[in-house]
């Protein structure tokens, strides 16, 4: 086929190659009641036969085929480049589908203890669209958890660290209540004093979540049940309690691709 525009006759390419592969994915089956990745890559070979196919409208020849099948005339040829200084207030960075987070200690049973969460895979879980369909259950057996355990993972850090930590943990809260009956979730973390003056009484008004201001210390289960053990510390000593779920409450990490372009543009970049 010859296209016209404007006396132009631009001849297409019959040497595309072939058609994009499709990305292969675990079964459905394999995908319940876990985090696993539902997307497995490309073999090798599918990748390098891919990148192939991306190379297949070569660099820019001016065949103008891209102008012809333009509709709304946004490619002009004539256009010559041009540098823009662009002024803002903000600049709003997302980190992708990284979610990196801060080490915390290896007491509170996250990797040990498969019903040991964070709380970005908990929001996941809650979420319509997440490996449960939105419904809260344990990780370990799949049944509706009765009594679940928010706790900070990093407790001797900074204010502000603390107060978005605890606002994350008690929104995940009231979600996670709102689709559950009869759940009782207890959230266990430093209040700072933002929190205390800003949001506390609002937060102690949700049926069903008690804050506990204390700090955890370990997490272990006892036995063949599978009731995890959370010891904490309050001003009253240490204390425990049992849970059928446990959700850390993880620092967020910026991706090394950022952390480089922070440097570049040589801008702190602050996390929210």
């Amino acid at each position: 086929m010859i296209y016209e525009k404007h006396a132009r006759y631009i001849i297409p390419f019959d040497d595309v190659p072939s058609q994009r592969a499709v990305m292969p994915e675990i079964s459905v089956e394999e995908r319940r009641g876990n985090f696993v990745e539902v997307e497995t890559g490309f073999p090798e070979e599918v990748a390098v036969n891919e990148a192939k196919r991306c190379l297949g409208c070569r660099r820019c020849l001016g065949c103008a085929l891209c102008w012809a099948e333009c509709k709304p005339e946004a490619i002009d040829f004539s256009m010559p480049d041009e540098t823009f200084d662009l002024e803002f207030d903000d600049v709003v960075i997302t980190a992708g589908q990284d979610n990196l987070f801060h080490t915390f200690s290896s007491d509170l049973g996250y990797g040990t203890y498969a019903h040991v969460i964070t709380d970005l895979q908990f929001e996941r879980m809650l979420s319509p669209t997440g490996p449960t369909d939105g419904l809260v259950m344990s990780p370990l057996d799949g049944q509706v958890p009765r009594r679940i355990a928010l706790i900070q993972g990093h407790p001797e850090d900074g204010e502000d660290h603390l107060l978005s930590s605890v606002i994350f943990g008690v929104n995940e809260s009231i979600v996670a209540l709102h689709k559950t009956q009869d759940l009782e979730i207890v959230l266990v973390s430093p209040l700072c004093e933002a929190f205390k003056k800003d949001f506390l009484a609002e937060a102690q008004e949700v049926k069903g979540l008690k804050l506990v201001e204390g700090k955890p210390i370990k997490v272990e289960k006892q036995g063949d049940s599978h009731e995890l053990v959370l010891t904490y510390s309050t001003d009253d000593g240490e204390q425990q309690d049992k849970y059928d779920l446990i959700v850390v409450l993880t620092k967020p990490k910026l991706p090394p691709e950022i952390q480089s372009l922070s440097k570049k543009l040589d801008k702190e970049v602050v996390q929210s």
